[in-house]
């Protein structure tokens, strides 16, 4: 999962940004899913609690390491993952990734200079996923032209992931950036405590149990294909697809390579209620779920948010020349799938 500058056009190059990690291992359910046909209201969630983090070091510890090397941030620090040149899964629930995994994840600055910085319990875990999938080469700690720094390497069962960018940081500074973010996962690792995922319906969800490319074609009334020619893995891919069972589907027209139309991304974040709330947008009625929020995105997408019991999921429909599709009856359609069953072929 590597960064790449952002896009202003849609196209091969939003598909770029939508597919930089690819969603193949499969995570083992923590629950027992819904059986196809049967009634299964959705139940009310209880209160939603942010996750706490499975070791002793919070935003506020590393936004005073960094701050002692390269100085204040030009932001306030956020504990969610960095919106600067990601890709376009990202925002949402995939934000909030580290925080379910029992990790945190560190934000500031702006497209000027910036910084983020990931801290992920079970390291020997991740490393070794990671590294199966081609995500993970061993311990990483550079600084190079542009003032792009790396950083990734364990201390015990914890495992840091950081990337900087600041046009006046040099390849010498590494070493002083390193000794600080060293020194912060040592006071990680020496304070590791048990730690349990929040449990959920969705984990582990096939994408054609949220909604078969028949039938989506049939909603829109044109041929749809499940997109899987998705790029590299990395660090946060294995976070957010084996650690934590989240999904990241795309469907878009047939084709090959990057020369399709998209029209429907969902991601999730399960037992991710606590975050959730903190969506902002228009209030809206989806049937079956607890709460849907709709909102747009910066290149004309259609984003709506829902809460189904615990778990949060987002669908996001893309302006492919003239406009987004109304995500509501899609996700009407998905919610039913996932709450009652797929409907039977007529």
């Amino acid at each position: 999962m590597q960064r790449r500058p952002p896009s202003l056009v849609l196209g091969a190059a939003m598909i770029l940004l939508l597919t930089s990690c690819a969603p193949s291992p499969e995570p083992i359910p923590t629950r027992t899913p819904v059986v196809e046909g049967s009634q299964s209201p959705t139940p009310s969630p209880e209160p939603a609690v942010e996750p706490e983090p499975a070791f002793d070091v919070d935003c506020d510890d590393v936004d005073a390491a960094l701050a002692g090397v390269i100085g204040e941030s030009t932001t306030p620090v956020r504990p969610v993952m960095s919106l600067i040149s990601t890709m376009n899964w990202i925002p949402g629930p995939a934000q909030h990734m580290f925080q379910r995994a029992g990790g945190i994840a560190c934000s500031a600055g702006d497209d000027s200079a910036s910084w983020e910085v990931l801290l992920v319990p079970g390291a020997d875990a991740v490393i070794a996923g990671a590294s199966e999938r081609l995500g993970y080469w061993g311990e990483r700690a550079s600084c190079e032209e542009g003032g792009y720094c790396h950083f990734e390497f364990p201390d015990g069962q914890v495992l840091l992931s950081a990337t900087l960018h600041d046009p006046k940081l040099e390849g010498a500074d590494a070493a002083k950036i390193e000794e600080a973010l060293r020194t912060l996962l040592a006071e990680a690792a020496a304070s590791v405590h048990e730690f349990a995922l929040g449990d959920s319906d969705i984990v582990g969800t096939r994408c054609e149990r949220f909604i078969t490319t028949a039938e989506l074609s049939q909603l829109l009334g044109t041929e749809v294909e499940e997109f899987t020619d998705f790029g590299g893995w990395g660090v946060p891919a294995e976070v957010y697809s084996v650690v934590n069972g989240s999904v990241h589907c795309l469907y878009t027209s047939p084709g090959s390579g990057y020369e399709v139309d998209i029209f429907l991304q969902v991601t999730t974040l399960p037992a991710g209620a606590w975050a959730f709330e903190e969506q902002e947008g228009e209030v809206v009625v989806v049937e079956g779920t607890n709460a849907a929020i709709a909102s747009k995105g910066e290149h004309g997408e259609s984003i709506l948010d829902v809460l189904i019991g615990p778990d949060w999921i987002r669908f996001m429909t893309f302006d492919n020349g003239s406009g987004a599709v109304d995500p509501v009856p899609l996700a009407t359609v998905i919610v039913r799938n996932l709450t009652i069953g797929h409907t039977a072929p007529q």
